[in-house]
Order: structure tokens, then C-alpha cells, then sequence
């Protein structure tokens, strides 16, 4: 499934619907677009080249390849139009040096910039990597997803604690640190988890024995 920030102009809309491509309008948080299926997600930022190259030089691209690695393992930048667009704003050889740049930019996640001449070409690529998702060729789990993943085997390792006390634990307090910080009175406000049990995660985390 594809998802499209809802800020994105409706000539892409109406492109992707001429392609038969099936998406859904949303605010999205990182990204102009979001193509996702079980538990795999990808961020695509779709640029024209004039905005690229203004955010190249205004230190925004950065900040946006950021929270892209930080927030997906893959996404893509695609930057539509031509160079000749851009000749006298920046040198060629500047505008190749930043998409080498990002692409090997280290980080949390990969970030893969595509030059492409045209957005109906953009509207095709969207579709093939729906398509690569959907079959299971890329399998990206969102960052967030992972770290919440490896919160929740660290405390499964407690005691009387299953996956889904596990899950209601972070819901409640948000992360393992403020847990293992948490009081008996406030590790017993969160659901199915008595005073029993409060006890036995309070005196785990602080390395007692636990009966």
C-alpha cells in the first residue's frame, strides 16, 4: 500500500490513479510518501530539482537524509527533472559529489537518491517498489519497530512477564529506562500487573532475588 502525505499536489494523485496504482491520502511525519505492507515500510521524498538544489544549499537536505535514516532502515530521495534546470545554480560536478554523498552517507538506515526526468516516472518507480515489498525482494522494518522489538525481548527476560505485559509496560511508561526507574505503586497502575508482580520487576531490575 502507498501512502501519500496529504500536503503532496493532486496532479501526482491523479497520475498514480491513471496507473491504476492503489494509494491513501495521510499527514505523514517523515517523508512525502510511504510505501507499506505487513511490517516492511519505505519512506520515499520526492524533490524537483530546483528544491533539491535549494535545500542542498541551504543545509536542509541533511536534515531530512537524518531523519530519514533515523526513522526507516531504506528510503529513497527521487529528484525529478534536469540538470540543465539547475546549471546555473550549482556545478555538475557539486550536484553529482551530494548524490554520491548521501548514498554513501553512514547512519542508522540507508538513504538512496534517484534522478529521474519526469514525475510520471516518479508515479512508475512508486509502483515497482510497492511491487519489491509486497513480494518480499526489500524487507525494511522500521527503525522504531525494531528498537520497540528489542525493548520488549529485554523484558520478556523478567520474571512473570510475557510479551504482552511486555507491550503494556512500554505503552504505559514509554521506555525500558523509565521502567526500570518506576516505583512498586507505579509499575502496578499499568493492566494485569498486581502488587505480586510490581514487586518482583521492581526487585529484578535492581538485581535482588526474586521469589
Amino acid at each position: 500500500m502507498i501512502y501519500v502525505d496529504d500536503r503532496e499536489p493532486e496532479e501526482i494523485c491523479e497520475m498514480l490513479s491513471n496507473l491504476g496504482i492503489e494509494f491513501h491520502r495521510k499527514r505523514l511525519e517523515v517523508g512525502d510518501y510511504l510505501i507499506k505492507y505487513g511490517s516492511f515500510e519505505v519512506a520515499v521524498e520526492r524533490k524537483d530539482i530546483r528544491d533539491y538544489v535549494s535545500s542542498l544549499i541551504d543545509g536542509r537536505l541533511f536534515n531530512q537524509c537524518y531523519a530519514l535514516s533515523t526513522a526507516f532502515d531504506k528510503s529513497f530521495i527521487f529528484i525529478i527533472g534536469d540538470f540543465d534546470e539547475v546549471a546555473d545554480r550549482i556545478d555538475k560536478k557539486a550536484f553529482i559529489g551530494s548524490l554520491v554523498s548521501i548514498a554513501l552517507r553512514e547512519g542508522d538506515g540507508k538513504v538512496f537518491p534517484i534522478q529521474v526526468k519526469e514525475d510520471v516516472e516518479f508515479c512508475l518507480a512508486l509502483k515497482f517498489l510497492n511491487s519489491q515489498i509486497e513480494s518480499g525482494r526489500i524487507k525494511a522494518i522500521p527503525r522504531a519497530k525494531k528498537a520497540r522489538d528489542a525493548a520488549v525481548a529485554m523484558l520478556m527476560a523478567i520474571p512473570g512477564v510475557g510479551e504482552e505485559r511486555a507491550k503494556r509496560l512500554l505503552e504505559r511508561f514509554g521506555s525500558v529506562w523509565r521502567i526500570v526507574n518506576a516505583s512498586v505503586t507505579e509499575l502496578m497502575r499499568v493492566e494485569g500487573i498486581g502488587e505480586k508482580q510490581a514487586k518482583r520487576i521492581y526487585d529484578f531490575v535492581r538485581g535482588r532475588k526474586v521469589r
